[in-house]
Formats: C-alpha cells, structure tokens, sequence
C-alpha cells in the first residue's frame, strides 16, 4: 500500500513541470516585427524573429540551429524575458551566436531573477564568435525573469535559438484537495486488507 500511495505522489508532482525547446520557427521571421507578450508563455523585451536565409553569410544565419528561424536582441538592447503568468521557471540552456564582429569581442552575461530580487548571476561575461553557436547550459531553478545584458549594448546584436526551459506550473491542488485524495487512496486499502481478514477467519 505504501509503494501505491509514493507512486501515486512521485507521478502526480512529476507531471507539473517538463523541458520544453522554444525554437521561434513558428513565428513570421520578420526582424521588425517584435515577439509578442504571451509567446510559448513568456513575455520577451526587445527581442523578434530572424530568417537565416535574409542574411546568409552572417551571424543571424550561422546562429539558427534547427529551422530557419532564430531570435535575436532587437536594437542591439539588453533582454529581458519572464513569465506571462504566476510560477516561475527552470532556464536550462540556449545556442548564442554574435550576429557581426568587427574589432571587437561580443560577450553577453545573465542574472536570474524571483520576484524582483536578483537571485542568480555570472562571474564573468561570456564571449561569443559569429561564425558558430555556443550552447550555454545554466541550469538555474526557480525564475520568473531572465536578463541577458551585451557589452556592446545599443552597437551590435546576438542570436538565440532552441532557448530551452521548463515552466513550473502553479496549478497544483490546494493541499487540502491533495489530503483527501490521499485519504482515498489509503480508505481503498484499509477496506481490502479488512476484507480479506474476514475471509481468512
């Protein structure tokens, strides 16, 4: 009875929260036109949609991974991307790619955030080339908002895809509901071990 009910709670928790790749290719590619608030559940501050096929030869072209599409910090700003709704979210990794480099190092750092108080951030920036991607796994847990800041903020542009995360969802029973679930679970028991006490007298 018991390994019934810890299954039963290993499955119901399990099934609140799952990896999910945003890969933006479902979206228009129009670089002028910004992702919309409540885009796969988040809203995202400065950032569009690019075809890698507009602009071969470039950073935006080699930083798509998979599909034609990929996004990218629109006015070369800082970003800033959090939840549409209540919950918070695992930020498991992202493929970056500086969109031009001149004579000069694009690099990009991040700090992680629960409401409002920053709980997560990097040492050091990160360096990015614009002839391949870097995947950048933080694994930070437990977010409601992802800030990826540039050292050439206002001058040049990046390029994200296959942003990877899981949402947390806030709909978990209230614990009284769990209680009485678990209450039924346990009378079932109780009710056939009785059951079967009777048959053996």
């Amino acid at each position: 009875m018991k390994k019934i009910i810890a299954g039963f709670c290993l499955s119901f928790f399990a099934s609140f929260s799952s990896a999910t790749v945003i890969n933006f290719d479902d979206l228009s590619g129009d670089p002028y036109e910004s992702l919309s608030d409540g885009y796969q559940g988040f809203n995202w501050l400065t950032l569009a949609s690019i075809n890698k096929n507009d602009y071969p030869d470039t950073g935006y072209a080699a930083g798509t991974v998979s599909g034609n599409n990929a996004a990218f910090n629109q006015y070369a700003a800082d970003v800033s991307i959090s939840l549409s709704s209540a919950g918070t979210f695992d930020f498991i990794g992202a493929f970056f790619t500086a969109a031009w480099i001149g004579d000069y190092f694009h690099e990009i750092s991040f700090e992680g955030f629960l409401d409002g108080v920053s709980i997560y951030s990097l040492d050091s920036a990160i360096a990015l080339a614009n002839d391949s991607p870097l995947w950048i796994q933080l694994d930070w847990t437990g977010i409601d908002q992802l800030n990826i800041y540039s050292n050439l903020a206002g001058w040049d542009q990046w390029v994200m895809d296959d942003f990877t995360v899981a949402i947390n969802s806030t709909s978990v029973p209230e614990p009284s509901a769990l209680v009485l679930v678990l209450m039924g679970v346990l009378g079932i028991g109780v009710l056939r071990y009785h059951r079967a006490t009777k048959k053996q007298h």
